[in-house]
């Protein structure tokens, strides 16, 4: 059965359609150079913002969503399970495109491209930043120039982390599925089952500037 709802399983945040999300605490990398992925220093915790509204802030409160403990200048990378079939998931900063780089958008696109595609990518480390670079997910305080929100729109509003999945329509879930078990079948006795979308996470990882 699909979820259609948000839920909290421990430090795991599950997405409607089944991917999962895990916030991993890091190395906070320099600002300057090329680097190794670091590695990870545990999950945050995540919690739901109802269940502190007697202390949160208003505007907290009229948005809902989750929270993480992070303190200021700490930085995390992002873990991504929960589906074995395609799905679309879309990752914002303060409502600017992880992936892309670019402002927000709700619709999915490919040229740029604004989602990764679940369960072929395990990881997101960081925010496109072009040629081929990103920076890493650090928290900073809004209204001091900081954040890749004010850099890229050039104001300050949402801040935070946005995140949106997709699941393939039923029709072309069920042609996905067909093509699954015609490679499954044709492929040679004894052979490693995966494929494109079922591929092992890669041993070594991509660098990472700070």
């Amino acid at each position: 059965m699909t979820e259609t709802s948000v839920r909290i399983d421990g430090n795991r945040l599950s997405l409607p359609g089944g991917a999962s999300v895990r916030f991993v605490r890091t190395l906070r990398l320099p600002e300057t150079g090329t680097h190794p992925l670091p590695p990870g220093l545990g999950e945050f915790p995540v919690r739901r913002v109802a269940d502190y509204a007697d202390t949160v802030p208003e505007e907290w409160r009229a948005r809902g969503g989750v929270m993480l403990p992070v303190y200021l200048r700490e930085a995390m990378w992002l873990s991504f399970a929960g589906t074995r079939e395609p799905a679309a998931l879309q990752v914002g900063v303060g409502k600017v495109c992880a992936v892309s780089g670019r402002p927000w958008s709700d619709r999915l696109s490919r040229d740029p491209q604004n989602y990764v595609v679940l369960p072929r990518q395990p990881w997101l480390d960081g925010i496109n930043s072009g040629s081929g670079t990103v920076r890493q997910f650090v928290a900073v305080p809004l209204g001091t120039g900081a954040t890749v929100e004010g850099q890229v729109t050039g104001a300050e509003v949402w801040g935070g982390v946005q995140l949106q999945a997709f699941t393939l329509s039923a029709p072309e879930l069920l042609r996905w599925r067909e093509e699954e078990r015609r490679r499954r079948e044709s492929a040679p006795r004894g052979a490693r089952p995966g494929g494109a979308f079922g591929a092992p996470a890669p041993a070594a990882a991509p660098a990472a500037p700070g």
